[in-house]
């Protein structure tokens, strides 16, 4: 039930026409349910007793089912194209979710699993808010109705019908309980091949290298043999499910038959009334037939969409608020007292570290290997929470200002920058995100000052060259120099480095480190390095 209340709270903005054509669905669906055993019951009558207005009667409702079912197409056109924008607006907000979501949740859940709640668990709502909901109450209305409609009729035969179908009832509910269980070891099966596979594409070039094919086609096997067995073992439940629904179901269809011809004999009624409490039961057992099978299907869906709303449940980083912080003048642009941190309550990386950094200093952080130094600098980006201790800039509390504002005071150049397909110039005017519109002449002088125009001039399109995923398609030094030329355009007033130069070559290294050097005049820099030599500029080396 819980699920189910998410499930229709997610609609969104679309509720009331979505809950509206879901509405004229079912009362068409039920007044078709009504209209068309009674048609019989006149047809087989007005045979009987030759009665033309029974039979004039009964061309009036064959004219108002054909209007009804000639309608159906647009009231279905309707109903897709609801569904369509309800998913279309989830996929925003996932979207959305994904970029609110703080690093805690990017380090500790595989990006695999993200990729499918995001495509394939969103992408099967079409199916669940399309057919699903409509197939299992349409299915539990109509057969409601069926059922009232028999007891007007027949309430005798109504009981005969109804006690074949209880046992069917019953055996549905049961094996459907099964099913769900399954469905829900299925999905995180599916989810860890999906993290599987994106394992396998990241590390491509290391596997032609090794050879090592054999290895992973044995792990993806084994991970996919899991996932194959556990659909087979749900399919194999759902057949029995649909054998023994189909079986009973035709059991109470030949049952109501009997027992009807029973009562017609006696006189107790008409035939046409046989008739049309045998259409109806048809419906009831249609119902209980695939009754089963909607009610799995429909727990499946659920299953699938409660991935989707745990996912937009998830906690994000501190909201943002509306007002900007103002620096306070004389303070220090960054003070540290006393901080100490853990990743997930496990050993402290970093313990009552204290530092300060004046107007304008440059500062050299180094240690050994794992002892804190580039998570000082996500500290700083408020990329985790401290586990005690202040971190202070220009005079309040990192937590005090909005995200917004305080991403946009700290440039964070890592020692492998990422670009995103698409163009250099593009690329570049990420750094200029959120101040409104750039100039071509703003993103020509901070590549020149990056030292980066020389080797964009000499591409084919120069600007406009179009990157791959990475900027896998330049080198290293070239996706260094434009991720400096971001940070030349956004002009904060703290510069967070983390080896920016150590995996390039002699070449490239000079000119990113001169890149730097323009980079840092007039900011307060923080860098985290093993080199020193390259940067004579820094004011002092803090040791971690």
């Amino acid at each position: 039930m819980k699920e189910l209340k998410r499930y229709i709270s997610y609609i969104g903005k679309y509720k009331f026409v979505y809950w509206s054509i879901f509405i004229v669905t079912l009362v068409s669906s039920v007044i078709l349910t009504l209209i068309y055993p009674y048609m019989n019951k006149l047809i087989f009558n007005a045979l009987e007793y030759g009665d033309k207005d029974l039979f004039l009667r009964a061309v009036v409702l064959c004219i108002v089912l054909l209007v009804l079912d000639c309608l159906s197409p647009y009231l279905r056109y309707f109903q897709i194209k609801t569904v369509r924008k309800i998913v279309f607006d989830i996929k925003i907000r996932l979207f959305e979710k994904l970029m609110k979501l703080d690093m805690n949740y990017y380090e500790s859940h595989h990006s695999g699993e993200a990729l499918k709640t995001l495509n394939w668990d969103a992408d099967s709502l079409k199916e669940s808010y399309f057919s699903h909901i409509y197939w299992v109450f349409g299915r539990l209305i109509g057969g409601v109705v069926s059922i009232i409609a028999m007891i007007v009729y027949s309430p005798l035969l109504t009981l005969i019908s109804i006690s074949f179908c209880l046992v069917t009832v019953f055996v549905s509910i049961k094996i459907n309980q099964q099913i769900k269980r399954m469905d829900k070891d299925i999905q995180n099966k599916i989810a860890r091949l999906t993290e599987r596979l994106s394992d396998i594409l990241s590390g491509f070039a290391t596997l032609k290298m090794f050879r090592g094919s054999s290895i992973v086609l044995d792990c993806f096997q084994s991970e996919n043999e899991q996932a194959a067995n556990e659909e087979i073992k749900k399919s194999r439940k759902r057949a029995v499910l649909e054998m023994l629904s189909f079986f009973l179901g035709i059991l109470a269809s030949f049952g109501t038959i009997g027992a009807g011809a029973f009562l017609v004999a006696r006189g107790s009624l008409d035939y046409g009334t046989v008739m049309a409490i045998v259409v109806l039961q048809m419906d009831v057992s249609s119902m209980v037939q695939s009754f089963g099978g909607a009610l799995t299907t429909f727990s499946s869906s659920l299953v699938r969409a409660g991935r989707v709303f745990d996912f937009l449940e998830l906690d994000c980083e501190e909201p943002e608020y509306s007002n900007i912080v103002e620096l306070q003048k004389g303070c220090a642009p960054i003070a540290i007292e006393n901080l100490t941190f853990s990743y997930g309550g496990k050993s402290d990386v970093l313990q009552n570290f204290s530092m300060e950094a004046a107007d304008g200093e440059k500062i050299i952080i180094m240690g050994e290997s794992g002892c804190g130094k580039s998570t000082l600098l996500k500290l700083l980006l408020n990329f985790y929470q401290t586990a005690s201790g202040k971190i202070m800039l220009y005079g309040h509390d990192i937590n005090e200002y909005p995200l917004s504002q305080l991403r946009q005071m700290l440039t964070y150049i890592p020692q492998n920058s990422y670009l995103f397909e698409g163009s250099i110039r593009e690329n570049i005017a990420f750094g200029y995100a959120g101040k409104g519109q750039v100039s071509d002449a703003e993103i020509i002088r901070a590549a020149k000052s990056a030292y980066a125009e020389e080797f964009i001039k000499m591409l084919p399109q120069g600007y406009d060259t179009h990157l791959d995923a990475g900027g896998s398609n330049l080198s290293g030094g070239q996706r260094q120099r434009i991720a400096i030329a971001r940070a030349f355009l956004k002009d904060s007033p703290i510069i967070l480095m983390d080896e920016p130069s150590s995996a390039l070559d002699v070449q490239s290294e000079k000119m990113i480190n001169q890149a730097i050097k323009e980079l840092m005049k007039q900011k307060v820099v923080l860098m985290v390095t093993h080199r020193t030599t390259s940067f004579e500029e820094f004011d002092r080396v803090v040791k971690l």
